[in-house]
């Protein structure tokens, strides 16, 4: 494999996970979701059901509970945040790296960049020791926020590394397979974008803090611990999650106004249009969990818009 093949890779299998805001615990264990993240509803004639996912190849999030698999059993169309199908990997690939001439280190700092290889190696080197030393020049291709997924799924990243498949890759590619109508809620340009609301300062200041939770002892809640709330459905700490860190509290607050609540209002947009375009269809929407929680949610924002919605509870 060679150093410009496994950076777009990776690259590829990165970019929604940044998004989510949410990693993972690795070791695998007997707990499934209890209590899923599901909202069902309609507007008219237009029904719709959201599902909160998180985005890692998790065995125990991929088996959808039941209550979750009927919702989309019965869905005419399934959309994901980004369409999801492998065509698509190249324009999620290019979307991550720099331009041509530009580098990651002199962008973040020689000492901010020798840590996050630090922490990037150290995550490799019991399941993949082989990907090692191409990880400096892996990390050296990508924008400082799509450095951020390094560190968002690093418990996940031999498992991402080895083309695992998420939750919601799985779900897109299931709802191909059995004909349904697929799509996404976002351009893979508007997602990606997301981040040309932050300075490349405020960038690499995010890396830092990122970096900062890692090397500190009870600085944010593990990726462990996010995941145990979500098996949990536990939306309330799921969303406290985002005020728990060191940072800035006033860079914290544009991260969730960019991140997660101007994208809640475009998907929210979309998801209406949806029902005007088809309003006999049945959506099952599935995008990450933070989306539905949180300041401004998308079902709140539905509600707002007319739909009748309430959590599904097994």
């Amino acid at each position: 494999m060679t150093r410009h093949m496994c950076t777009r890779r990776t690259a590829a299998r990165l970019l929604s996970a940044v998004l989510a805001v949410l990693a993972s615990g690795h070791a695998p264990r007997a707990q499934s979701v209890t209590a899923p993240l599901l909202w069902e509803g309609r507007l008219g004639t237009h029904t719709v059901a959201l599902f909160g996912t998180i985005h890692v190849p998790d065995a125990r999030v991929l088996a959808l509970p039941p209550v979750v698999r009927q919702a989309f059993d019965r869905a005419d169309r399934v959309v994901t945040e980004i369409p999801l199908d492998a065509s698509r990997q190249a324009e999620l690939a290019a979307a991550l790296l720099l331009p041509e001439g530009q580098r990651l280190r002199v962008i973040i700092g020689d000492a901010r960049f020798a840590r996050l290889e630090q922490r990037v190696r150290a995550a490799l080197a019991p399941t993949a020791p082989e990907v090692a030393p191409l990880v400096a020049g892996m990390l050296d291709r990508l924008k400082p926020w799509a450095a951020l997924a390094q560190l968002a799924t690093l418990e996940y990243l031999p498992d991402l590394l080895a083309g695992r498949t998420s939750l919601d890759a799985k779900i897109y590619a299931d709802a191909a397979a059995a004909g349904k109508k697929v799509g996404g809620l976002e351009t893979i340009a508007e997602q990606a974008g997301t981040f040309d609301a932050f300075s490349p300062d405020e960038q690499a200041a995010l890396l830092d803090e990122a970096l900062r939770d890692l090397e500190t002892p009870g600085g944010a809640p593990t990726g462990s611990t996010l995941v145990d709330w979500y098996l949990e459905g536990n939306g309330e700490k799921l969303a406290a999650a985002l005020t728990q860190g060191t940072g800035d509290p006033g860079r914290a607050r544009k991260f969730e106004a960019e991140v997660l609540v101007k994208r809640n209002r475009r998907m929210a947009a979309r998801i209406e249009a949806l029902g005007r375009d088809a309003p006999g269809e049945t959506v099952f929407v599935a995008v990450g969990a933070l989306h539905l929680v949180g300041a401004e949610n998308l079902p709140q924002l539905l509600q707002a818009r007319g739909y009748e919605l309430s959590r599904v509870r097994p």
